[in-house]
């Protein structure tokens, strides 16, 4: 039987690749199902996590049922409302539930966990313990989302993967301009994912390309995908956001990109429309 951990930037795509993971056979993936523990205890956490595998797969293969964010019992791609185009902030739509498991499965079916900060925060010993993915997008791209919805990361902090990262959290307290903290929080993240197994970094530039392809790995279903993945124009998305100014302000942070978006510096001169 294969669990895999999910994380990634926040506003990278994680949730669409549990919805287009959920579309595959013998797959279950759980957007955000854990009560996450804030107890900064991190052999503790592991132990909760590989506990919360082992319970859910057997309620799922029991009762058919599994916790995931969710609207009106069904599995969400997306967990914030629409974008607005009055100004207002997108909130979550989504809460956690039980979710009927509709499709058969075997035994040993593909269980995917997904948690962005709580499992970012701890990505090197997930890593050593499980399968473990981290899913990220282009930075200008997830830093334009995070200026439009209300969330932590909108003001440069992520307290489930502080209460594992002190230094993270003290380094965060230390800087006050919140677009400032977004870029520090971008550039920790990254520097989390530069250990892991090759190929287990996947970009949502990619899957948008190609979702069978980078989401094989994963499941090892050769199927199609069903489910609707489409290319966004970012100034129609986030309106009101300037892409300049934050181009500007991820700067600084081009050798913690590079790795993972060759040219990065380059790709920030061509804006958006």
């Amino acid at each position: 039987m294969t669990t895999t951990l999910l994380t990634g930037l926040p506003r990278s795509g994680t949730t669409l690749v549990c919805a287009c993971l959920n579309s595959l056979p013998n797959c279950v993936a759980l957007t955000e199902p854990m009560s996450v523990p804030l107890h900064g205890n991190a052999e503790q956490a592991l132990s909760e996590v590989a506990a919360f595998a082992r319970a859910t797969r057997e309620g799922i293969l029991r009762d058919g049922f599994a916790p995931s964010m969710s609207r009106a019992g069904l599995m969400v791609d997306n967990t914030f409302e629409e974008v607005s185009h009055n100004g207002n902030l997108r909130r979550s739509a989504a809460k956690v539930a039980a979710v009927k498991i509709e499709k058969p499965l075997t035994a040993d079916f593909n269980l995917f966990i997904k948690h962005p900060a709580f499992f970012t925060a701890l990505a090197q010993p997930l890593a050593e313990a499980f399968a473990f993915y981290a899913i990220v997008r282009h930075p200008l791209a997830a830093l334009a989302s995070w200026q439009s919805v209300d969330f932590p990361a909108r003001q440069g902090r992520m307290p489930a993967a502080e209460a594992y990262a002190p230094a993270l959290r003290e380094r965060l307290e230390q800087i006050a301009d919140p677009l400032a903290r977004q870029i520090a929080l971008i550039q920790w993240i990254f520097q989390r994912y530069r250990n892991l197994p090759p190929g287990h970094v996947l970009t949502y530039e990619a899957l948008v390309r190609d979702p069978e392809s980078v989401l094989r790995p994963l499941s090892g279903a050769s199927a199609a995908i069903h489910h609707p993945i489409r290319e966004i124009n970012l100034k129609t998305r986030y309106p009101g956001v300037d892409f300049g100014a934050l181009a500007q302000a991820l700067l600084p942070i081009e050798a913690d990109i590079e790795p993972f978006y060759p040219g990065f510096a380059a790709s920030l001169r061509h804006l958006p429309g």
